[in-house]
């Protein structure tokens, strides 16, 4: 989701005032600046901040109880959608924290500056360098965390998936794996895209998307912007991982009749492929976070898909996937 102005639609000013509601809603313990060795050894939630070309950025830290016991712990980033914050995206997810501390990952959401990432749109440039911050963000986790550096893995939501796929291009040997929710390529970015390795990517697009378009072409909302169709995305990132073919298509069990949504995956993969790409497919299904929250009416962002919870098939693409 975009920048908006008070002159646009009234839903989408409605979906910024809730947005905006929810960045109080998650309570953290506030630890500004650099972790102290006590710190570093404590379970919970934290705030941290590192400077990146002069301007401090921030963003907020969940270390699971198995932190203590594990040798290294594996790092999720969860980006925000526009006019998100790192406090209130865990509400749009449903439970992404009580899957860290079941799975035993460091949980980190980054804040964006202006609650807009650079995402590499030809609408939106950011005057701080978000690529920059990200990676200043993962050298101070390593300081203050054992964290397993061949297992670090980002998800994103809208603006935040996008920005999620730029990391990707970029950032490349930092990540083991990414996910996007609700979120195509930026077409803007796709020139200068050239992954440094393959990077697998799994996708979640509903078809019935009022604000992110499945089919591509300019995005809803003052900031625009061309993006890539779904499938047009996830072909991309297939070609730049090595796969020739198109992907094999499967249902998934309609498990909710109610939700109004049935989804089908696409699917890049090969015997020995470091790469595989996945794009989950919710036919009907809107700007939402499947088996998440219906964080507005269905009128405003469209509907949410129950057959299946996204944390969970995030979780278990991500575990298949370690850096060389």
């Amino acid at each position: 989701m975009t920048n908006e102005p008070a002159s646009e639609p009234a839903a989408f000013r409605r979906v910024a005032r809730r947005l905006s509601m929810w960045a109080g809603a998650l309570v953290f313990a506030v630890v500004c600046g650099g972790a102290s060795a006590a710190d570093a050894a404590a379970v919970g939630d934290f705030s941290r901040s590192v400077v990146v070309d002069g301007v401090k950025r921030h963003y907020l830290v969940h270390v699971p109880p198995t932190e203590r016991d594990a040798p290294l712990a594996p790092v999720v980033l969860l980006l925000h959608g526009g006019y998100g914050s790192a406090a209130g995206v865990t509400r749009v997810t449903g439970g992404f924290q009580a899957l860290a501390d079941r799975a035993g990952f460091i949980a980190v959401y980054p804040d964006a500056k202006g609650k807009h990432w650079d995402d590499g749109r030809e609408t939106l440039v950011s005057r701080t360098n978000d690529v920059a911050f990200i990676a200043a963000l993962l050298d101070a986790l390593a300081v203050e965390h054992r964290i397993d550096a061949r297992r670090v893995y980002a998800v994103g939501i809208s603006n935040g998936g996008m920005m999620t796929l730029r990391l990707a291009c970029e950032l490349a040997n930092r990540f083991a794996a990414v996910a996007t929710v609700a979120a195509n390529m930026p077409a803007a970015l796709m020139p200068a895209c050239h992954p440094a390795r393959p990077v697998p990517l799994v996708m979640f697009s509903g078809t019935a998307d009022p604000l992110m378009p499945y089919a591509g072409g300019k995005v809803a909302g003052p900031a625009g912007g061309q993006v890539l169709s779904a499938p047009e995305t996830a072909a991309f990132w297939a070609r730049a991982n090595g796969f020739a073919a198109g992907p094999q298509t499967s249902a998934l069990q309609d498990t909710d009749a109610s939700d109004g949504t049935t989804t089908d995956l696409l699917a890049y993969t090969a015997a020995g492929s470091a790469g595989e790409v996945a794009l989950y497919r919710i036919n009907q299904g809107g700007h939402t976070w499947p088996g998440g929250t219906q964080y507005l009416p269905a009128r405003f962002v469209g509907r949410l898909g129950r057959d299946f919870s996204a944390n969970e098939l995030i979780w278990a693409f991500f575990s298949r996937h370690t850096l060389p």
